[in-house]
């Protein structure tokens, strides 16, 4: 068994690897945003997310590159980047509802990203939206996270993992980048080998962006991970 393996059957079927749940999140928050301006929950702080967009202003010089953020819920990491100067901004959601919020705050900030929605499990979907031309850059903040707790179809009870669902993630990454393409993600639930494991051997590492350590038993670690792979 690997070490993905291993540490993947420790986790249970979670509501956050459903479609459903995010749809309700989505609809509240939309509703939210009407009444109050709150764009909503910044998925692992915003400490995170402005991590992500250093990297990105630190490596990706063209203000053009292809952008996509998968998973990209309400929009923040995306309006950061368009702050930042990068143009070409794409996010995709399975969520509609997580589509329509992030289309009307990039709107009310004056912001031109498209957003679309997308089921990064789906070849067709995936092969529609990266097109033939491909993306430079393609970024994940805790939505892998997410697929690695998606329940498995026809469980009733839903605490099985769909495993296999992982697998079919990291090609969809892989058929969405350019041929010297990088792929930036954020989790909290896998560590940098783990994640070096599983995106192997179609994508290497080459950078890794630092977040707050702790120390325990005398081995220093990271509650996040984010790391960047490019195509071998």
């Amino acid at each position: 068994m690997s070490d993905d393996e291993g540490s993947a059957a420790s986790f249970e079927a979670s509501r956050l690897g459903r479609k459903d749940h995010w749809d309700g999140v989505y609809d509240r928050e939309i509703n939210n945003f009407a009444e109050t301006g709150d764009i909503g929950e910044i998925w692992f702080g915003e400490d995170s997310a402005n991590k992500m967009v250093e990297w990105v202003c630190r490596n990706i010089d063209d203000a053009d590159a292809r952008i996509l953020d998968v998973g990209c819920g309400n929009g923040h990491l995306l309006l950061g980047l368009a702050e930042e100067g990068y143009t070409n901004l794409t996010g995709t959601d399975y969520s509609a509802q997580a589509v329509e919020l992030a289309t009307r705050i990039a709107k009310q900030r004056g912001q031109e990203i498209t957003y679309r929605v997308q089921d990064f499990l789906n070849p067709a979907d995936v092969s529609l939206v990266a097109g033939e031309r491909k993306f430079d850059v393609v970024l994940d903040k805790g939505t892998y996270d997410a697929i690695c707790l998606k329940p498995k179809e026809g469980d009733e009870e839903g605490a099985q993992i769909d495993t296999g669902a992982r697998d079919v993630y990291a090609a969809s990454v892989f058929h969405s980048l350019s041929t010297d393409g990088v792929f930036l993600i954020t989790s909290c639930n896998w560590t940098e080998d783990e994640l070096v494991a599983r995106f192997a051997p179609h994508l290497k590492l080459v950078g890794r962006v630092k977040h707050r350590s702790f120390q325990f038993g005398g081995v220093v670690g990271q509650t996040v991970t984010t790391a960047a792979f490019k195509k071998s």
